[in-house]
């Protein structure tokens, strides 16, 4: 992680993806993490049906409340045509050294949740030419899935809010990300 990112906007919030208050209290949403991720990573071929609330109509797609959501009250499931869907969190936080903190514990989560099979690529996230995080994203052969936790830069409004996100979907959303 760099010790100081430069500014940008990512896509997922573009699309409306809404960050939360910057001194919120993180909180697990499962009893267990891993079964959760797991059974996710299973219906990812679905759209995650079997994890959707009520959902929000818009031109782009669908948003739906996730019923289960690995960090409490921050993740939706995004659908878009032709069967693409998206399982995301976000947490916006007050400084980098949180962002960073975040990142790292939800990296190791994701890491020991995983196991053998899938393989971390983290780079630097970069728009227009200047640095604005960092992704860690996980492939497996035997899922089209991918897993990402990535940390960038908010710039608007008062200031700039550091915000980390956790997807689980196709890997070229993912990237459209940097």
């Amino acid at each position: 992680m760099p010790t100081t990112i430069r500014y940008a906007v990512p896509v997922v919030v573009l699309l409306g993806l809404t960050g939360c208050a910057t001194n919120q209290e993180v909180r697990v949403g499962t009893e267990n993490p891993c079964e959760t991720l797991q059974a996710l990573i299973a219906d990812y071929p679905n759209g995650f049906e079997s994890f959707r609330g009520k959902g929000d109509n818009f031109a782009a797609g669908t948003v739906y409340r996730a019923t289960t959501e690995l960090i409490a009250g921050h993740c939706q499931i995004w659908s878009w045509g032709g069967g693409d869907s998206a399982y995301l969190c976000s947490v916006t936080n007050p400084s980098l050294n949180i962002a960073k903190e975040r990142h790292e514990r939800a990296l190791q989560t994701v890491e020991s949740c995983l196991g053998e099979g899938w393989q971390e690529q983290g780079d630097w996230r970069e728009r227009a030419g200047e640095t604005d995080g960092y992704a860690s994203r996980f492939y497996s052969t035997t899922s089209n899935a991918v897993v990402s936790i990535e940390t960038t830069v908010q710039v608007g409004g008062p200031g700039r809010h550091f915000t980390n996100f956790l997807y689980i979907g196709n890997a070229d959303r993912a990237d459209l990300n940097h």
